[in-house]
């Protein structure tokens, strides 16, 4: 029973015989739940540079204040993005973002091929 006991992928679990066993079945059950939830968290829309972010449930920091929205900023020193506070200017990191309920609010929009002309 560890992290990754109902992690079982989508081909091995197709392959698999029937079964009477209430315990498999459950396992099974599982492993399908937590195909779907990734599934779901994938197609969330990734947030952008330039975009407001905004959680459906505060965020608690360390200072003891709760906060739901954030703008998008690069991050120069990896994949993640960094959220600023609109109000303080405070820039954070925000694990787990893809397991998080948010919507995204006034899209950036950026064209890939840019060029002034």
């Amino acid at each position: 029973m560890g992290p990754c006991e109902s992690d079982c992928p989508a081909a091995i679990l197709d392959e698999l015989t029937e079964t009477d066993s209430a315990y498999a079945s459950e396992w099974r059950a599982r492993c399908r739940a937590n195909l779907v939830r990734r599934k779901l968290e994938r197609a969330k829309p990734v947030p952008k540079p330039g975009q407001t972010i905004v959680f459906d449930e505060p965020i608690r920091f360390n200072d003891g204040e709760d906060r739901n929205r954030f703008t998008v900023i690069a991050n120069p020193k990896g994949k993640a993005p960094l959220f600023r506070n609109p109000i303080t200017g405070a820039v954070c990191r925000i694990a787990k973002l893809r397991t998080r309920a948010y919507r995204l609010i006034n899209p950036a929009i950026v064209p890939k091929d840019s060029t002034d002309g």
